[in-house]
């Protein structure tokens, strides 16, 4: 147990960013499967619109998102009050939700060569789109919190 306390503090995992980014994974995990449940359920069981399911989903997951990330990855970070962070998180998140409709729309238009604008796309279409979604918004959301949200401000002298 010694070692393993020895390897995370010297090695890779001692670096305080990939802790950081580590953390933010973890629950990014619990957000995606909140997100990715709630938008599968919205769009083929109950038949909304994929765009109206994902941006719901989208939303409940960013607020799951932003207690555990305020909480446990960037505890303690940053010099706003909470609900400046969080309406800071929310802005970093409603960028992220665009880059998700546009990437999702892209992959949706490489797979068929038309934009849909009604209906919902294949399944499996809808998969492969969220997938790398979630990969590029958690990169941009990442770097984009850590940076901004939860960023350390010097206090200004007087």
């Amino acid at each position: 147990m010694e070692a393993l306390r020895d390897v995370t503090r010297t090695g890779l995992l001692g670096r305080p960013v990939l802790r950081q980014f580590v953390k933010f994974c973890l629950i990014g995990v619990t957000s995606m499967v909140i997100d990715v449940s709630l938008a599968w359920l919205f769009t083929y069981r109950i038949g909304w619109h994929w765009a109206l399911a994902q941006t719901l989903s989208f939303s409940v997951a960013v607020s799951n998102g932003y207690v555990w990330n305020s909480l446990w990855t960037f505890r303690g970070l940053g010099t706003r009050r909470r609900h400046e962070q969080y309406l800071m998180f929310v802005a970093v998140n409603i960028v992220g939700l665009a880059l998700n409709l546009t990437i999702m729309k892209s992959v949706f238009f490489c797979f068929t060569g038309r934009i849909i604008n009604q209906g919902n796309p294949d399944p499996a279409h809808w998969w492969v789109a969220k997938a790398l979604a979630i990969v590029l918004v958690s990169l941009w959301n990442f770097l984009a919190n850590r940076h901004w949200t939860f960023a350390h401000r010097p206090v200004p002298r007087a």
